[in-house]
């Protein structure tokens, strides 16, 4: 195997005999004949072989060759296939770029298998990231809001305070018939003069204030145990009576209370305040057919003054003692808003000095429903919630006006009956104006 170096001295070598062909005669040149054999010395050898016959016109480490360029291109070859290919490509090149193959390949694959964990830890992350988003929101969905359970509370037993408020209602039509139709033990049982009689009792007792008529009543009113204050004009002072959202009362049961009187008596003076002067038996009605006809009037009045009534007693009923089930989270609700303990006593329970506090009434339940519950900040803070409790509180809201709608239709219901009433009053007047002209 030859070295590069002497490669490059075959080269120059070479181009020495190219310079020296010039003073070579063509013709020995030509003549020369030389034997080529084949170099077998060890590896790293420089030296050439060629035999003694060998005639070389200059010093040229191959024999036998026909031309220089021959020479030049038989040492480049010897160069490409003994250096390039076996020496340099097979041992340092093949070697080495193998190496740097699999040094570059681990690297690539490693690199790959980074990449492929950090994107299986990418994807376990945005799945737990998922898991729990979809856990916190349908834990957010799924939790009712404080909001959610006022509503639940604030409403409990409200349908036991309207069948109570119906009672009601119905007991002070009851004694609104009594009265008009003068039946026994009822405060008009013996006509109108025994009725004005016992009217006067009750208010000299019971609210009769020594104030009145410019003090003028010193001799009417007691004046050795006068009425309270709180009692006086009772019985025809509306705004002080119907001011709070409970009426210290309930005519479901057998006690009577200051506000139960007041509001019997506000009920007699302002619907049959005029009796007939007396009761007509069935003997009178027999013997003198004009009381007949009288007592069939009267009651034709009682029916249109009951209709009438039955208003005020609506009103009234409305704003006695309910059920009280929620009676303990509506003085929250009114605690938030500024209400103090005793105040809350007032305006819900209907308690004054002297009288303790009642069941909160239908009226009041409806009202702080629909009206004090959102003056509570509080409640605007709790909107800044879940989708999901916020539309629960907007389906709450709309059960509640559903109720007042009712509430509203009902008040226009009986609106019409007694604007039906006043048109037949009406027109019954034109119609007598009529019959008494066409008499005449």
């Amino acid at each position: 195997m030859k070295s590069p170096h002497f490669a490059i001295f075959c080269l120059v070598l070479a181009g020495v005999v190219a310079a020296l062909v010039t003073f070579v005669p063509r013709s020995a040149y030509a003549a020369a004949s030389c034997s080529y054999s084949v170099n077998t010395n060890s590896p790293g050898s420089d030296a050439e072989e060629c035999s003694s016959a060998s005639y070389c016109m200059v010093c040229v480490p191959c024999c036998i060759v026909s031309s220089w360029q021959t020479m030049v291109q038989d040492y480049f070859n010897d160069y490409r296939s003994d250096f390039i290919m076996d020496s340099f490509y097979q041992c340092p090149a093949e070697t080495t770029f193998k190496s740097q193959a699999n040094d570059m390949r681990s690297s690539k694959t490693f690199k790959t298998s980074a990449w492929g964990a950090f994107l299986d830890a990418s994807v376990l992350n945005d799945t737990l990231l998922a898991l729990s988003s979809n856990e916190a929101e349908t834990l957010k969905a799924y939790t009712p809001s404080e909001q959610i359970c006022k509503f639940g509370t604030l409403t409990r037993a409200l349908a036991a305070s309207e069948s109570k408020m119906d009672t009601d209602r119905i007991v002070l039509g009851d004694i609104g018939v009594a009265k008009n139709l003068g039946r026994i033990n009822s405060i008009s049982a013996g006509g109108r003069g025994s009725e004005f009689i016992n009217r006067l009792k009750v208010f000299v007792e019971k609210f009769c204030s020594l104030k009145d008529n410019n003090n003028g009543l010193e001799g009417t009113c007691m004046s050795a145990t006068p009425v309270i204050d709180v009692q006086h004009n009772r019985d025809v002072d509306f705004p002080r009576l119907m001011a709070n959202m409970s009426i210290n009362g309930d005519f479901t049961d057998a006690t009577l209370t200051m506000d139960e009187t007041s509001l019997l008596m506000m009920g007699h003076s302002l619907y049959g305040h005029r009796q007939p002067v007396k009761r007509f038996s069935h003997s009178d009605m027999r013997e003198n057919q004009t009381n007949e006809n009288l007592n069939r009037e009267y009651r034709s009045a009682f029916a249109r003054r009951a209709a009438a009534q039955n208003t005020f007693n609506t009103l009234t009923a409305m704003r006695l003692a309910g059920s009280g089930a929620s009676d303990t989270y509506m003085k929250d609700v009114l605690s938030y808003i500024g209400f103090s303990a005793a105040n809350a006593d007032i305006y819900l329970g209907g308690k004054s000095g002297s009288t303790a506090a009642v069941k909160t009434s239908y009226n009041g339940q409806m009202n702080l429903l629909a009206k004090q519950l959102y003056q509570d900040p509080a409640f605007y803070a709790t909107l800044m919630d879940s989708k999901t409790n916020v539309k629960r509180t907007s389906a709450a809201m709309q059960g509640i006006g559903l109720m007042q709608a009712r509430d509203t239709y009902k008040s226009m219901a009986r609106s019409e009956m007694l604007a039906a009433i006043l048109v037949e009053l009406e027109a019954v007047k034109i119609a007598n104006n009529e019959q008494g002209e066409k008499s005449q």
